[in-house]
Parts: C-alpha cells; sequence; structure tokens
C-alpha cells in the first residue's frame, strides 16, 4: 500500500513508523526530509530517487509530490481495544454502509480533531479502509482506531452494556442538536448510507435518534454525511 502526500506521509511516520516498509523522497528534497525523519530505523528506510523514477513509483503519484510512503494494509481493531474503561468518558462513530471514499477519509479527519475513540464500519456494503482514506483523511487514518464489525445490531448491543448511549443521525430525527443538546459522556453516534440513511433496525436499536437544525430549501434535503457527523461531533467536543 502507498501513501501519497506530505501530510499522510508524515502523519504515518510519525505515528505508524512500525509499519512501513520503504519511504521514497525526491533528490531535491533530501535535506529537508530528512530534519522531519528522527529515527534511525526509519531513514534505514528512505530511499532518494530522480523525478522520474519517482513518478513510476506509483499511477496516483503527480508532479507536485516529493515523498511517498510504502506501508502494510492498515489492521482493524478489537472493539474491546476502541471500548476501554466502560466508566471513562469515550465517543465513537458507527458508519452505516458508508460508501463514498471521500466522506469516510474527511470523518476520520473530523474524529481525530474531537478526540473520537473509534471507528465502527460494516464488514458488508461499505467502502474499506485504504491508501485513498489516507490521502483524503490527511493522514488522521494514522490515529483513529476502527473496528470491522460483523453485525452492527449486535455491536450495538455490546455498547450499551459498556454504558454507551446510542444517538442516531438523521434527519426523521425529533430530538433537534442544537446548543442546548447535550451528549451523554459515553456515546456512539450512527450516520447511515450516503442515500438511504440508517437502516431500519438500527434505528429501531437507538435510545435517541436526532436531527440537525436546517433552513428547509427545496430538492436540497440535508447536510453532507461527513458535515453532518463534523456538526454533531463538535457539539459533542464542546460539551465533553
Amino acid at each position: 500500500m502507498y501513501i501519497i502526500g506530505h501530510n499522510p506521509c508524515m502523519s504515518c511516520i510519525s505515528h505508524n513508523p512500525l509499519k512501513i516498509k520503504a519511504i521514497f523522497i525526491i533528490n531535491d528534497k533530501k535535506e529537508e526530509y530528512l530534519k522531519s525523519i528522527l529515527d534511525k530505523n526509519i531513514k534505514k528506510k528512505v530511499n532518494f530517487v530522480n523525478k522520474s523514477d519517482f513518478l513510476r513509483i506509483h499511477k496516483d503519484i503527480n508532479l507536485n509530490d516529493n515523498i511517498v510512503v510504502e506501508r502494510e494494509k492498515f489492521n482493524a481493531s478489537s472493539l474491546e481495544e476502541l471500548i476501554g474503561n466502560p466508566t471513562e468518558p469515550s465517543t465513537l462513530i458507527i458508519l452505516d454502509q458508508l460508501t463514498d471514499q471521500n466522506n469516510i477519509g474527511n470523518i476520520f479527519r473530523t474524529a481525530a480533531l474531537t478526540n473520537v475513540k473509534g471507528i465502527i464500519i460494516p464488514e458488508h456494503s461499505s467502502a474499506g479502509i485504504t491508501s485513498s482514506t489516507a490521502n483524503i483523511s490527511v493522514g488522521a487514518v494514522e490515529v483513529v482506531k476502527f473496528h470491522i464489525a460483523k453485525n452492527i445490531s449486535r455491536t450495538i448491543e455490546i455498547l450499551k452494556k459498556k454504558n454507551y448511549w446510542i444517538y442516531s443521525l438523521d434527519i426523521t430525527g425529533k430530538d433537534v442538536l442544537d446548543n442546548k443538546f447535550k451528549f451523554d459522556k459515553r456515546s456512539v453516534i450512527i450516520l447511515g448510507n450516503e442515500g438511504k440513511g440508517i437502516r431500519k433496525n438500527i434505528l429501531e436499536n437507538s435510545d435517541f435518534i436526532i436531527s440537525l437544525k436546517q433552513k428547509k430549501i427545496m430538492q436540497i434535503d440535508s447536510f453532507n454525511a461527513a458535515n453532518s457527523i463534523a456538526i454533531a461531533l463538535y457539539n459533542n467536543y464542546l460539551e465533553n
């Protein structure tokens, strides 16, 4: 797997150096990057190449890129790792069958900046965590843990037993997320598919169904998925 771009690459180097197989840097940028790569073991994996050879490493590299990291594939965490101590404040996200990599990447970025403990993704009918996720998230996927769930409904049942309250973010919600709304100290926020929303059985298993306050405009019925969760997470971050 190849990570492309300055910020995603530097995030991988900073947070997951042991996952790195090789680093490729343009010759002209040698001194600039060596100052940033302090780990001696990492320096052994650095390869300096000319521009033409650099562009041949991967099809997605463009003329503005100066560094590429080859790393191991991203590994999912266990649910137990995400849950942690059931008495401590914690926020988790469940992405119910999101398929757009742009949304998922941006959600990872928002999650990293709002102290989310982890993201839960269903095993099927969902986009995977790939190099695209890393690039779109600007390296946040290196920081935020994720878990692949075989059954979201069963996962919600487990989370409830671990003192989490379940909040589904859906346009049908009667509870409106505003400056008076308060999340619990241990919260799970669910976001549904870009077109179909949250599945009915998931909604029925939620403690709260919340919606965002918004202006009504014909043909524009809701916020973008990544924007919706960003608003909810920021509100939760301020409360906690």
